[in-house]
């Protein structure tokens, strides 16, 4: 990243070799390469934000990254005249503008009149696009979709900010308007989104949403020392702090209650644990620890 995925960059991966069983990772998507890894009765599913919430959010977490964010004073600024900080094209300035677009690995420039076609290919491929805004909501469709048992997605929200900046409404247009292909395959999926809650029935929804909140708060009284998300300084385990881009806001985690039993602070830690090191993690399980 942010080159395409390449099934060479998978570790473990050879040419015909074994395919895997889950790839779930970061990615600019490439169809025909994680085909490479993945067998071909694959169920793909991602998820989108709307763009305005997803540029601001990148103003702050990719500030460092993005030449024509870090040459902007301002988030106001950088809106009031774009083009006068964005060069396509420079390295990292692929967070500073369709971002979304980008990583589903969709062509761009693009004429305008091919973009209905682009994202009814791109629903083929991904029969469920979740919804940032209703996160509750998209597992529920997705744990039903995988026939997967309720406390499959139990889990904590990661990477929320200490502090947000505050959008006003005119802002919110214009992050939208510099975004207009996000803006398009948010729209496309959003769309998408509702037909399936719909057809899965939105009472039914309703009630499964406010059970998978309640059992998540019924976790979090049993598991995090404050009963929520704290900043990574009050967080005791070093393997348990988020990590905190350069110049960007406080990225907040999780910090455990002292003295939880053993099996009962495993499945709480698991919880609580940040992508990084779930990452390695997950490779000492795949690689074995000399490996990982």
């Amino acid at each position: 990243y942010p080159a395409p995925f390449r099934a060479e960059r998978v570790r473990g991966f050879r040419p015909g070799g074994p395919r895997f069983d889950i790839i779930c990772h970061h990615m600019r998507f490439k169809l025909s390469e994680v085909q490479r890894v993945m067998p071909n009765d694959s169920f793909y599913f991602s998820i989108v934000r709307d763009p305005g919430a997803v540029a601001e959010s990148a103003f702050s977490y990719f500030r460092a990254a993005a030449p024509a964010f870090r040459n902007s004073p301002s988030l106001g600024a950088f809106l009031a005249a774009p083009e006068r900080f964005f060069r396509a094209g420079q390295r990292g300035n692929h967070y500073a503008r369709n971002l979304q677009w980008f990583d589903f690995g969709l062509p761009e420039p693009v004429d305008p009149g091919q973009i209905p076609e682009l994202l009814g290919g791109l629903e083929r491929v991904f029969p469920l696009v979740l919804l940032a805004e209703r996160f509750d909501e998209s597992l529920v469709l997705l744990r039903h979709r995988l026939c997967w048992p309720q406390d499959s997605v139990d889990l904590f929200p990661h990477n929320s900010r200490g502090s947000a900046q505050e959008v006003t409404p005119e802002q919110l247009r214009r992050l939208r308007a510099w975004n207009s292909l996000d803006w398009a395959l948010y729209s496309h999926f959003n769309r998408s989104f509702w037909r399936q809650a719909r057809a899965f029935g939105l009472e039914r929804l309703r009630r499964e949403a406010a059970e998978l909140r309640r059992r998540r708060g019924a976790l979090a009284g049993r598991c995090l020392q404050g009963g929520g998300p704290v900043p990574a300084g009050a967080i005791a385990e070093r393997a348990l702090r988020p990590f905190q881009p350069p110049g960007a806001g406080a990225i907040l985690g999780f910090a455990l209650r002292p003295g939880l039993p053993g099996p009962e602070r495993e499945l709480c830690r698991r919880l609580a644990l940040p992508e990084l090191p779930y990452k390695d993690l997950l490779e000492r399980i795949q690689f074995g620890a000399k490996n990982a």
